[in-house]
């Protein structure tokens, strides 16, 4: 619980109603992002101080409020984030409710100026703010003297606690008397403390993935030499493959046609040559035999040049017409 005084009440009610423009110097935790979420389980229309005041005037207090006259009591209700985290939203809203309501019947629900859950912070709290009204007068001290303060905590832990499964603090302790300001730097060393043991968590995870990194490096280098692979041309791959496949097939159908024509010519040659060389040696076979004959046999092969002559051209019984010689 905090106490705040009229010169504190402004400054209260920008941190507690404030909206993503709020800037705070002394909590860092605020997510501006999210503070779009918080939402009121009591909310009025009127400023905090607007409403103390009006407050004050239906209670008609008789003595004059002194200028350091306690005006709110403030208090911040919640709990860790284990807790939260086994509630849904619904339920998150049902236990505020249930934290606003122990202090409107115990203090009256006319008396509290606002009740506010902030969940743009580490973990979702209330804010209730409360004016210390008892039989008819501000009387904080009174209201919230050491006794009274034990027996509240008690008492909500019975009421609240309890059906919330939350434990009840050691009775007596600090811890049950911290002021917002404690509580906010209770929490901030908390955060810390976790923030080291995620960073270590972290690190850990770090460490893994690089080593697993390690590990899958040749398989990748063989992904890169695959996908370089695929995305060349290559010959004799594919469609393309076939193409020049059956393009050089039919090249050396040509060749072999071609040749085996060439080699017909070449054979056919041959054979007019040899035929060739045949005759010619036939032909000079029989003019050497000719020309023996004719050394040889002189008279007698003149004998047969005349006979052949003759059989060739034989003679006609009529007369030559020509003048000069006749002919034989």
């Amino acid at each position: 619980m905090d106490k705040y005084h009229r010169k504190d009440v402004v400054g209260i009610e920008r941190e507690n109603e404030r909206d993503e423009n709020y800037r705070s110097k002394v909590n860092p935790q605020i997510d501006h992002e999210r503070t779009h979420n918080n939402y009121h389980i009591i909310g009025r229309t009127e400023t905090y101080l607007s409403y103390i005041d009006k407050r004050i005037k239906e209670i008609n207090q008789k003595r004059k409020i002194k200028d350091d006259a306690v005006l709110i009591n403030s208090f911040i209700l919640g709990s860790d984030g284990e807790f939260f985290s086994t509630l849904s939203q619904e339920q998150q809203e049902d236990f505020f409710r249930d934290c606003t309501m122990f202090f409107a019947d115990r203090y009256g629900e006319e008396n509290i100026i606002s009740a506010v859950v902030h969940m743009d912070e580490t973990n979702p709290h209330l804010h209730l703010n409360l004016i210390p009204v008892l039989n008819g007068r501000l009387c904080s001290k009174q209201l919230f003297d050491r006794k009274a303060l034990r027996s509240l905590q008690s008492d909500f832990h019975e009421q609240v606690g309890k059906k919330w499964g939350l434990q009840r603090g050691k009775e007596g302790s600090t811890a049950e008397h911290l002021d917002t300001a404690a509580f906010k730097l209770k929490k901030m060393k908390e955060e810390a403390a976790a923030a080291v043991k995620q960073q270590a968590e972290a690190k850990a995870v770090i460490a893994e993935a690089e080593r697993v990194q390690q590990e899958v490096k040749p398989v990748k280098a063989l992904l890169v030499d695959y996908e370089k692979a695929k995305n060349e041309k290559i010959p004799f791959s594919g469609k393309k493959k076939d193409e020049q496949i059956i393009a050089l097939r039919t090249k050396n159908e040509q060749l072999e046609r071609e040749i085996a024509v060439r080699g017909k010519d070449q054979e056919y040659l041959f054979k007019q040559l040899q035929e060739a060389k045949r005759r010619n040696n036939g032909e000079d076979s029989a003019f050497r035999m000719v020309a023996d004959m004719m050394s040889t046999y002189p008279e007698e092969f003149d004998a047969l040049l005349k006979k052949s002559r003759e059989k060739k051209n034989p003679p006609t019984p009529f007369k030559s017409n020509h003048s000069g010689k006749g002919g034989k």
